[in-house]
């Protein structure tokens, strides 16, 4: 137990205080990915190389840390995976870049992106990675994973289909 003031507060809520944000800091747009903020479900799809797949629901949450100058999710899919980004914007990487980190201890990865906004896409380019919210509404968006083939194409291993928790 941590104590403040004359308050009792656990140790995991102060950490939780210390990371999250109520929105952005004053002059800062979150908006590409703020957007997001707040609680979503959605169906994940993982695709094998024999043309089967695999759905599994799951959830995603979507806020603001780092004193309102980064965005962070954290996605969950039951007995797979606990993933979470951290995302904020780069002027230094060129006008709308953002950069992203994901953590996924569960499948022990960790990916870094650049982000940026394609038409009504928001595509995050890593080394073999490639990530994208597509058909993006208030309530619903998709998300796909695809991975660099040697070949230079590009390969489907998941899609997320999310909408907003009511």
């Amino acid at each position: 137990m941590t104590y403040v003031g004359s308050v009792v507060t656990k140790p995991l809520d102060v950490l939780a205080d210390a990371f999250l944000a109520d929105g952005p800091a004053d002059g800062v747009d979150l908006s590409l990915f703020g957007q997001f903020a707040g609680s979503w479900l959605l169906d994940c799809t993982e695709y094998d190389l024999d043309g089967s797949s695999t759905v599994r629901r799951g959830e995603w949450h979507f806020g603001y840390a780092l004193g309102g100058h980064a965005t962070t999710d954290v996605w969950i899919l039951p007995g797979v995976e606990h993933g979470v980004s951290v995302r904020f914007p780069d002027p230094s990487a060129g006008a709308g870049v953002w950069r992203s980190t994901w953590v996924g201890p569960g499948r022990r990865r960790v990916h870094t992106f650049l982000a940026s906004r394609m038409g009504e896409e928001i595509v995050l380019d890593g080394d073999s990675l490639r990530w994208t919210f597509s058909d993006i509404e208030t309530g619903s968006f998709r998300w796909r994973n695809e991975a660099r083939q040697p070949d230079g194409g590009w390969r489907l291993y998941q899609t997320f289909d999310v909408w907003r928790r009511s």
